[in-house]
């Protein structure tokens, strides 16, 4: 059975404007991809300084070496000057770490913990030269 001209005619239509909307989306899809190049940037043509700021370093407790001083919890990270704290002796250790990790000055740690300034200096320094050699011990 042969179809009818106006059957004919609207399936014509519905055709043509299946075609006229597939073409519209065709056509907005390619803009809206333009619009996107004209924004993104690859990551080779980022900066390291962009690129660096798109990751998180996770630091896990058993990464550091941990050491608390009045309360205060000091971590170490670096195995070389952790080892080497461990291998120092108690009073030349915590005097070292509250200097350059809590900020604290000589006078301040000599009145924590009722030692002289002079003392104080004198362990600091000694501690530093006992490190640097036992640092060199086991960088060899």
């Amino acid at each position: 059975m042969k179809p009818s001209t106006f059957q004919t005619t609207i399936e014509n239509q519905f055709d043509y404007i299946c075609k006229r909307a597939m073409e519209d989306e065709r056509k907005d899809y390619y803009k809206y991809l333009s619009r996107l190049s004209k924004n993104e940037v690859s990551f080779s043509d980022v900066g390291d300084y962009i690129v660096s700021q798109f990751f998180i370093m996770d630091n896990h407790t058993t990464d550091f070496q941990i050491y608390t001083l009045n309360g205060v919890t000091v971590g170490i990270e670096h195995d070389l000057l952790s080892e080497a704290l461990r291998d120092l002796p108690d009073k030349k250790r915590e005097i070292l770490l509250m200097y350059y990790f809590m900020n604290m000055s000589d006078s301040e740690i000599a009145e924590r913990l009722e030692l002289n300034r002079s003392t104080v200096y004198r362990h600091r320094t000694s501690g530093l030269v006992l490190i640097k050699k036992i640092m060199e011990g086991l960088e060899k």
